[in-house]
This record gives structure tokens, C-alpha cells and sequence, in this order.
């Protein structure tokens, strides 16, 4: 694993697994602590960390999923403190495409594995801006519609908004079913009014507006067979003491770990030929004396980033507003960093370098994620001295069944054919008039007599004179080529439409839980409806 492709699947129904699934469940097992030495975080063993971490987060996970009975897995999620391999992966609760959720049921095949338990870390310190979905409609012609649920303020994060009102969430159902009611495909507002009513279900449990996302999709998920892998916000695993620990490690040298991270992020740059500053993310700034850190902070409801500074034996906590927070160095600074309330979260790279190396023995990515991992995989061999846990890929395209797409064929045979007919039209002249002959003649002449030209005056009137000869012939064509021009208008307005039809972001819920399941070989369990006693309405997927 590791460097790995990342090429984003084209064809429908086809998905990317790196390395493919068989290979990746023979390369399941727990990392050798060796591989650390005794590399210490703020004065602790890196393994001692790694113990502490993984049994404190999976306590979490197991009374956080138990949370919903129905999609809760059998077993017991400390079950890898005996030494089987964690494998952990990370998104959004937010309404995404299928080519994300292929990596939730890879996740729940690997963790039917014996001694494999899989960890989704519920991304809800994301602030995303706007919630909601686009979809298809079709009005005067095939379109998408966007439709927002929630419009969160710039910085505030789901872990820090209330859930939908039930009247907003049947609203926002609402608009979308009209939508898609549209559509000559029925069994899109069948899989719609499903997953509506699996997340009035959880609805009245859910404290947040990215717990109540995250347990929707859980059941619709369910609808393929009940989830094998544990969830977690990653607000609470970002409030333990292993993440205080592995952050203020990190901000002992505010200043080396800067120069660490945006060096690191100049060689990922200019490596891959990438001019933006901003891409893949920004880097870290100095103002007054206090340096950036790939950290948020939490205020009234609102992130912030986090700036830090070092005084002696203590280190000085901030955001641009002004200092919030100053606390010892050294191990004693963990619990004063709890005392002090300051709610600190990890931005992309410090995520996945806590998570790969402190937590996980596999990692899975998407494409994205994967690509600026490399980015991590320096930072983390710089500043802690070790390769963090290897990751896999996972992603997949799937359209929905709103037409065909195949006019590009045509489109590029026609668009050929039009270039000859304009260039060699004498190719397609079915008789040849007297008028006709003594062009052809002229321009073969010409050709011929081309190869012993120099540039210069006599060879650019040579050149002018043939597509003189071939103007002239071509208008004996001007019926056919009129016929293909037109042909490839009307491919060029279908192409459109089917662009919209191809649209690979579309939200999951428009998609059978089954068939994603299936991309990555994913087996038929106990469905969720028959655990918590539902009618089993709306679409059941059915994997082999």
C-alpha cells in the first residue's frame, strides 16, 4: 500500500480498489509495534499511546453505535485489543455521492473478517457551508436541481449545529421527491422516500445535525445488511487525552512545524507541478510572533484557526482574535489543556497523520484524500520519525438510469466523416463531371508537386489553390455535408443532456444500497428492518 493510483473510475458501475479487495484482505494485520521504536509522544512510548488510544476510542464507538440498536454490529468492538488489526477510515456526514459510500461497505466486508474491526470516523468537525443535494429534473429538458437542507454560517462545524427540524427535514424531502417525480425512473423516489423515512427514525436521538446525517445514512446503508464496522464522531475522539497529548506534542516547535509542513507542501507542489498556493491546502502563517498550526479552534459554536506560540516552558494558544489559552509544555500541559476548556480540532493532514499513526493499522482513502496523504506521509516521517499505517483506496462512478450514453462514438465518426467530405471531397463524389475531373486533376498536380517545394511564395499559392479545388468540389456535396452538420447539433444538445445524466455526484440515497455494496463484493446480511421490527419498506439491496 501507500503511493497508490488514484485514477477516478469513467464507466458506470465500475470501482476502483487499491489494492484490490482480495489482496487487501491478505494484507490485514496488526503493526509491528517495533516499527516505532520508542518513539515518544510528550514523554509517552509511541506504542503505549497507540494501546491507551485504541481501547478509549473503541469504548467510544461501541456506546456511540449502540446508540441505534438496529444497525449496531454483533461482537464487540474491543474485540482488537486482542491483537487483530484496526482498520479506520473517515468522512462528512454529509449528502454524498456513491463513489464515497463504496468505501463504507468495504469497510463493513473487511470487518467481517475474524479479528478485523473496522472504525468509521464520522467527520463532524467539518464545517461545510451548505447542506443539501442536487438532483435530476426534468422540465423542458433534463437538468439538475440543488436543494439546500441546512445552510451553515462560514465556520460553523456539524458537530456545532442542531439537527433539522422534522418539518424542515419533510420539506427538504419534499422538494426533492417533486423533483424526481419527473424522472422516468420510477424507483429513484421509491430509494428517496426510504432513506426520508429511515432518518425520521433516528431523528429524535440525534444531537446534532451531523449525528442525525450520519445515522441516516447508517440506515438506509443497513438496508444492504447491517454495517460490521463501529462509528465515532471525530469531536470525541479529538476531546481524549491521546489527541491533547499527540497536538501539543506537535506544538512544542510551532516554528519547525511550520517550516516542517509548508516544506513538505513545496515538495508535494512542485513535484506534482502545482502552481496554486492554495492546492492542496494553504500554508501555515506567521503573524506578531505566533505561528499557524494545522488546528481549529472551537468558540461559540464557530471554528477558528489556531496560532501558538512558544514562552519558555509553556506554550501560548490562540486564534487571531487573541490568546485563549496558555498551558505547560511538557505531559503535565494535557490535563491543563482539558481544564482549560479550549475545544481544539485537527485540519486534513494533522487528522490522518493522528489517526494512520496513532490509531489505525490500515487507512482507507478516496481519491482525494489519498493524494495529499503524501503530503502527511513526509510530515510525519520528519516530525515524528516514523511512516504511519498504510492506506488503501476506495472509490467508484455510478450514474443513474436516465439515458444512453453512447453519441460519442457517433460523434467522433461524424465528425471525421464532416472533415473528409470538406477536405477530400473528391473521395465522395459518386460521378464526376468534365469540371470536376480537370480539378481533380489540378489539385493531385498540386499535391504531387508540394513534396518539391521550399516554404515560400510558390508553395503557400500551392496551398491556397487546393483548398480552393476543395471548396469548389465539396459544394457538390452540400446536401450531405448539411445532413451531418445537423446530425452532430442534435448529438451536441443530446451530449448535454446526458452530461446531466452522467453526473457522478449525485447523492447516494438515489441509489440502491445493494448495488453499491456489490461493487467491492460486499455479502448479503441481516438487513436493519427485521432487527428493529420495520415494515421493511422501500428497496432492500441484495448482494451476492
Amino acid at each position: 500500500m501507500g503511493d497508490l493510483p488514484s485514477a477516478v473510475p469513467t464507466r458506470s458501475g465500475e470501482a476502483l480498489v487499491v489494492p484490490p479487495v482480495e489482496e487487501l484482505l491478505g494484507l490485514l494485520r496488526p503493526l509491528e509495534e517495533g516499527a516505532w521504536g520508542d518513539i515518544p509522544v510528550l514523554g509517552t512510548p509511541l506504542r503505549d499511546l497507540r494501546r491507551r488510544l485504541r481501547a478509549r476510542a473503541l469504548a467510544l464507538a461501541r456506546a456511540y453505535t449502540s446508540g441505534d440498536p438496529a444497525t449496531a454490529p454483533e461482537g464487540d468492538a474491543a474485540a482488537c485489543g486482542g491483537g487483530g488489526p484496526l482498520v479506520v477510515m473517515g468522512h462528512q456526514p454529509v449528502l454524498f455521492h456513491p463513489g464515497v459510500w463504496v468505501k463504507f461497505f468495504l469497510l463493513t466486508r473487511l470487518g467481517a473478517r475474524p479479528g478485523v474491526v473496522g472504525l468509521h470516523l464520522i467527520g463532524d468537525t467539518d464545517a461545510p457551508g451548505p447542506v443539501g443535494a442536487t438532483v435530476p429534473v426534468l422540465r423542458d429538458r433534463l437538468e439538475r436541481a440543488a436543494e439546500v437542507l441546512v445552510d451553515l454560517p462560514e465556520g460553523v462545524p456539524l458537530e456545532a449545529a442542531p439537527p433539522p427540524s422534522p418539518s424542515a427535514w419533510d420539506a427538504f424531502c419534499g422538494r426533492l421527491a417533486s423533483h424526481v417525480a419527473t424522472l422516468p425512473a420510477p424507483s429513484l423516489a421509491g430509494r428517496l422516500e426510504a432513506f426520508a423515512q429511515d432518518a425520521r427514525s433516528v431523528h429524535q436521538g440525534a444531537r446534532t445535525l451531523g449525528e442525525f446525517l450520519a445515522r441516516s445514512r447508517r440506515r438506509y446503508e443497513a438496508r444492504a445488511g447491517v454495517p460490521t464496522y463501529w462509528e465515532l464522531p471525530l469531536s470525541s475522539l479529538a476531546d481524549t487525552a491521546e489527541f491533547r497529548a499527540f497536538a501539543l506534542h506537535l506544538l512544542q516547535d510551532p516554528g519547525g512545524l511550520r517550516r516542517t509542513y509548508n516544506r513538505c507542501l513545496e515538495e508535494y507542489r512542485r513535484a506534482h507541478r502545482i502552481r496554486s498556493p492554495a492546492n492542496p491546502f494553504p500554508d501555515l502563517e506567521a503573524r506578531d510572533g505566533h505561528i499557524e498550526a494545522p488546528f481549529w479552534v472551537v468558540q461559540g459554536g464557530r471554528r477558528f484557526d489556531l496560532f501558538a506560540a512558544r514562552q519558555t516552558d509553556r506554550v501560548v494558544l490562540g486564534t487571531d482574535q487573541g490568546p485563549v489559552a496558555a498551558v505547560p509544555a511538557g505531559p503535565e500541559g494535557v490535563p491543563a489543556l482539558e481544564a482549560s476548556g479550549l475545544v481544539l480540532r485537527p485540519k486534513a493532514v494533522a487528522l490522518t497523520m493522528f489517526v494512520r499513526v496513532c490509531l489505525a493499522d490500515v487507512f482507507i482513502h478516496g481519491v482525494s484524500g489519498a493524494r495529499y496523504d503524501r503530503v502527511t506521509d513526509r510530515v510525519a516521517q520528519e516530525l515524528l520519525g516514523c511512516r504511519p499505517a498504510p492506506y488503501a483506496v476506495a472509490t467508484a462512478t455510478l450514474h443513474l438510469p436516465l439515458a444512453d450514453v453512447h453519441v460519442a462514438e457517433e460523434r467522433h465518426a461524424l465528425s471525421r466523416r464532416l472533415m473528409d467530405l470538406r477536405h477530400n471531397p473528391d473521395r465522395h463524389l459518386a460521378e464526376l463531371t468534365e469540371a470536376h475531373r480537370r480539378l481533380v486533376e489540378e489539385k493531385w498536380a498540386l499535391i504531387r508537386a508540394l513534396e518539391g517545394m521550399r516554404p515560400g511564395p510558390e508553395r503557400r499559392a500551392a496551398t491556397r489553390r487546393i483548398r480552393e479545388i476543395n471548396a469548389l468540389l465539396a459544394s457538390a456535396l452540400a446536401p450531405e455535408i448539411a445532413r451531418v452538420e445537423a446530425r452532430l447539433r442534435a448529438l451536441g444538445e443530446q451530449e448535454a443532456l446526458e452530461e446531466v445524466a452522467r453526473y457522478r455526484e449525485y447523492p447516494f440515497f438515489l441509489f440502491d444500497p445493494g448495488e453499491v455494496a456489490a461493487l467491492v463484493g460486499g455479502a448479503s446480511r441481516e438487513p436493519a428492518e427485521s432487527r428493529a421490527g420495520g415494515d421493511g419498506a422501500g428497496p432492500r439491496g441484495r448482494c451476492p
